[in-house]
This record gives structure tokens, sequence and C-alpha cells, in this order.
């Protein structure tokens, strides 16, 4: 009699769908999603697009663009000035590594964000990460802001109290108590 073994166990994880996103996810529309994610000592804000299995999961595809809360806020500082139907074919450098980019049209307004990497000879190269945003998902991104960054002080909150304040609360004696007012 042969045993059958399994190389894993069932994921535990809860399967992502349109109608259960956790709070750290914020929906712009179709299957474009805001995450923010704490991830070695930072807590980046990641827009991605989504696609769906026949099964209505989920999953993340590469279309991507990761950012630092403080490059979030100057993005957003460009993204409110941002007149689309104005500057045909425009490039706006939100800060160093960051790059708008206007391929709207007459008819419809379109954005891709766009990231970059300094060479050693000084000169600027695109990366694969970028996430093309239409109107839509402009408008709901704006919209956005606001949740974002509460939910990056959240993170940032969480982290710092499991990471910091926890680890000195185990060097304490098990006899000291703390009443928190």
């Amino acid at each position: 009699m042969k045993k059958k073994f399994t190389s894993m166990a069932p994921s535990k994880a809860i399967q992502l769908t349109v109608d259960n996103f956790p709070k750290h996810m914020i929906h712009l529309r179709g299957l474009m999603l805001i995450s923010v994610n704490t991830f070695q000592k930072q807590t980046p804000i990641h827009i991605r697009l989504y696609a769906k299995n026949g099964s209505c999961i989920l999953h993340p595809t590469k279309s991507e663009v990761s950012m630092k809360l403080e490059v979030c806020s100057a993005f957003h500082s460009q993204l409110c000035c941002f007149r689309p139907n104005e500057n045909f074919k425009s490039a706006f450098i939100v800060t160093k590594d960051v790059c708008l980019l206007n391929l709207s049209d007459i008819d419809s307004k379109c954005l891709s964000i766009r990231r970059l990497f300094q060479r050693k000879d000084s000169s600027f190269q695109f990366v694969l990460e970028r996430v093309l945003l239409h109107g839509e998902n402009l408008s709901k991104l704006l919209d956005s802001y606001e949740l974002v960054f509460e939910c990056g002080k959240q993170k940032l909150l969480t982290y710092t109290l499991c990471e910091y304040v926890l680890l000195e609360l185990d060097h304490l004696p098990e006899n000291e108590h703390f009443f928190l007012n």
C-alpha cells in the first residue's frame, strides 16, 4: 500500500474577493486597489492592478507601483495640480524615483505612474513598475488620500507597538502590573 503525501497544507489566508477587502486595502474602481503594509521598518503604499480568476478570487498582477508615505504625499500634491486636458504628453517628476506621465487625450484622462532608477553614470531609466490610472481611478485616488494616510498611521502605530513597546514589556518582571487610563 502506497502512502499519499501532500507537499503543503491548504492555505488559511483569507482569499481576496471584491466583497471582502481587508482594512489596509482601499478599492479605487474596477480591479485597482491601494494597500498599506509594514515591511522591514517601512510602511509603503502600493497601487496595484488585480486580476480575477474564474472563482472571482483576486490575484495581484505585475502592474504595481509602491512608494513611501512621504513620496505618496508629494505624489498627491502633484496629482492635485494635474490638468490632463491642458498638457498632453507631459511628465511630472514627483520625487527622484517617481514620475507621472500624462497619456490623456481629448476624450479621456489617463495617467501612468512610473518608477525611475538612477544609474551609476547619473542617468535615469524607467523600471518595470508602473500603473495606468484612468478617469474614475484618478478621481477615486484623489478622494482616498485621507483614508490612505489614516491606514498608514495605523500600520506605523501597530508596528511600533509590536516592535518596541511589547519587547520592552517582555523584559519586566511578571508581578508588575500596568494600568492604562
